[in-house]
């Protein structure tokens, strides 16, 4: 039970967290279990609602829990962890991301969320690596089992890739769209990876609350001829997705 002299340095919200993540571990609260309301939790800890309530959405953003409009917070399940294999030239098939879900026998689809023009200030990055382009970007989820787990935002030249839109939608990739369409096959310049948390467009896209951790993945992609031709931007689920680097 939260102490507030002897842990003064730990905040009670921590404490809350920690009583609710050995209900967790212990096995007293199960997947899929719903949690007592703040109101009776407060009381039983000895603490403020607000107090539960945010040590609630500390495990929420952690994936702990899960929180379902109108039925209240329930046990997360949890995550299943299965190995994909990508050989570095993977990117060079359209198909190829697909195919490595369904060797392990998973089904990758691709949603288009949003197209628009955009002003290069507002895409510094996509800026400097594509200069002088009209900037479209293309938001796109990639779904697993139905369940999204990467968040895209893409950055291509609107001139090169004219009337992209038609060609959207149905789960079509995007990959297949730039080879089928406009004979454009890519191949990656390099990638980078770094922890953050999910905005709140990022979150919206991913079903995740605001904060939640991502993993944040950025890349430059070149055309046959070296042109830097796409820069994107895609925000993993980090209680659904792990990358390994075998050396």
């Amino acid at each position: 039970m939260p102490s507030k002299t002897s842990a003064a340095r730990v905040p009670l919200y921590r404490q809350v967290q920690d009583v609710l993540l050995q209900r967790l571990d212990s096995g007293t609260l199960q997947p899929g279990d719903r949690l007592p309301p703040e109101t009776d939790l407060a009381a039983e800890l000895r603490v403020n609602r607000l107090t539960v309530r945010q040590a609630i959405g500390e495990l929420t953003r952690a994936g702990k829990l899960v929180a379902r409009q109108g039925s209240g917070t329930f046990v997360a399940p949890p995550p299943q962890h299965f190995p994909i294999e990508l050989a570095a030239s993977y990117i060079n098939d359209a198909d190829g991301l697909s195919e490595a879900f369904r060797s392990v026998g998973r089904t990758l689809t691709e949603s288009l969320v949003a197209s628009e023009i955009v002003l290069g200030a507002s895409a510094p990055q996509a800026e400097e690596y594509l200069p002088g382009c009209r900037l479209r970007r293309i938001d796109t989820v990639l779904e697993v089992d139905g369940e999204p787990w990467f968040a895209n935002s893409v950055w291509m030249d609107d001139r090169r890739f004219a009337g992209i839109d038609r060609h959207l939608g149905d789960g079509v990739p995007l990959y297949t769209v730039w080879r089928d369409v406009y004979g454009v096959r890519l191949k990656a310049a390099w990638r980078s990876f770094a922890a953050g948390a999910a905005s709140p467009r990022v979150a919206d896209m991913l079903g995740v609350p605001p904060g939640a951790p991502v993993l944040l993945r950025d890349g430059l992609n070149l055309d046959e001829d070296d042109t830097a031709t796409v820069y994107i931007n895609r925000s993993c689920r980090s209680d659904r997705v792990r990358f390994v680097a075998s050396y």
